[in-house]
């Protein structure tokens, strides 16, 4: 693709995304392994929920200030210290015996989850400064790319009784690994600060003046109110964040006990999802490159995906589970976060860190109170609920975005279904 042509950036670019490659591992490697960890840490299913909560209050804690923290130290370094914090993550899971232990692993684990929303977003849309949809929705390929493989290696593991402690310590190793390329890594903030000598949050306001006056934000006719247009866009990472995460996190168990399926057939559900998701970055990066807005995906993404849903509710079987899977992964997962991220720095151009902070703190709402509402459910009996539950919050999210979409004509002059190589 064009954006990767000569962009001495690409190597820093590939070691970013390679960070959420681990996160796609991160974000499944509790629920995967369910059974294992409760066996660990003496407990149940929804106690392996209560635990997978505890990364939701890691990331509404860190967030709050992560985006304020790249804006001040740079990309680089904060996006290094997520990683610490996934090495300690995967190290302390391949010993955890405690589940107030694996609490406390489940929270750093949040947490360094929300030092990668404050630095990765920001950085890769100042690399691609032409392309950030685009850059920002190959985040979501790396982590789908890992979201289809884990499940089939846990699978694999199980099939074969091997122990499952071999699916932590691949990403671990893996995370050492991407440790040490991070070295080597160049980010356009660091060589501003470098050349210049001056401090960091100086080389990022230089940076983004000189990315506005080369002409690589969006002109708009009228200037956009962030009471009205960035706090609902914020608000939608919030809905769409909840309605895959939470399918994400129950589907296996909800073909076990609702579905009467399979347990290797339960698992490959998360891997139909992945490639659902990964299928829907290489085709939405296709659409937007022939004029296709990132403001059409997200109405219609999130419209497709609460039917999903709500078939699922009205008729669980296996057909109905499997097919749906590849769906929502598609239009929900799909990159569908991340272009509400790069749509919330189109409409506001300047402090990108904590702009990203502010959307995904709200989303990281959903990856406390979503785990959360599941245990209950879990524990009550009414599990099956759950399908309905991520129905109405897709739902949700689908009428956010009808109303930025109005909001996008008003700024902008154009239409957000409009073809943008004829505007």
């Amino acid at each position: 693709m064009d954006m990767f042509k000569n962009n001495k950036y690409n190597y820093g670019a590939f070691m970013l995304y390679m960070t959420m490659f681990l996160h796609g591992i991160q974000a499944i490697i509790l629920s995967q392994n369910a059974d294992y960890f409760a066996s660990q840490w003496n407990s149940d299913v929804a106690g392996v929920f209560s635990v997978i909560a505890w990364t939701g209050i890691g990331k509404i804690v860190f967030i709050t200030f992560s985006g304020v923290l790249s804006d001040k130290f740079g990309r680089k370094p904060v996006a290094m210290s997520g990683v610490v914090g996934y090495l300690i993550l995967f190290g302390a899971l391949l010993f955890t015996q405690n589940i107030t232990l694996a609490k406390l692993v489940s929270f750093i684990g949040g947490a360094a989850t929300s030092l990668y929303d404050g630095s990765i977003n920001p950085a890769l849309m100042e690399i691609y400064p032409d392309n950030k949809s685009t850059a920002s929705i190959f985040n979501k390929g790396f982590i789908s790319v890992s979201g289809v493989m884990f499940p089939l290696i846990v699978g694999y593991l199980a099939a074969n009784n091997m122990s499952a402690r071999t699916s932590i310590l691949i990403p671990f190793i893996l995370t050492a690994l991407v440790f040490i390329g991070f070295f080597f890594a160049k980010f356009p903030d660091g060589d501003i600060k470098k050349e210049q000598n001056i401090s960091a949050a100086e080389a990022i306001k230089t940076l983004e003046s000189n990315q506005s006056a080369s002409g690589t934000t969006i002109n708009k006719k009228k200037q956009p109110n962030f009471a009205i247009d960035g706090i609902i866009i914020i608000a939608f990472s919030f809905f769409i964040y909840s309605s895959f995460y939470l399918f994400q996190q129950v589907v296996s168990i909800y073909a076990i006990n609702i579905v009467q399926m399979s347990e290797v057939a339960s698992r490959s559900l998360a891997s139909y999802y992945q490639i659902g998701a990964f299928a829907a970055v290489i085709l939405s990066a296709m659409f937007m490159a022939r004029g296709i807005r990132d403001m059409t995906l997200l109405v219609v993404y999130p419209l497709i995906a609460g039917i999903t849903a709500l078939t699922i509710y009205l008729t669980p079987n296996e057909v109905t589970l499997t097919i749906g899977s590849a769906i929502i992964g598609f239009t929900a997962a799909g990159g569908a976060l991340q272009m509400g991220n790069s749509l919330l720095n189109q409409f506001f151009d300047k402090n990108k860190g904590r702009n990203t902070s502010m959307y995904f703190f709200a989303m990281s709402l959903g990856s406390y109170i979503m785990p959360t509402l599941a245990s209950s459910m879990e524990a009550s009996n009414n599990f099956t609920l759950i399908m309905l539950l991520d129905a109405v919050v897709a739902f949700v999210a689908f009428a956010i975005m009808a109303i930025i979409a109005i909001r996008y004509k008003h700024i902008f002059g154009v239409s957000g279904f409009s073809n943008s190589k004829k505007n």
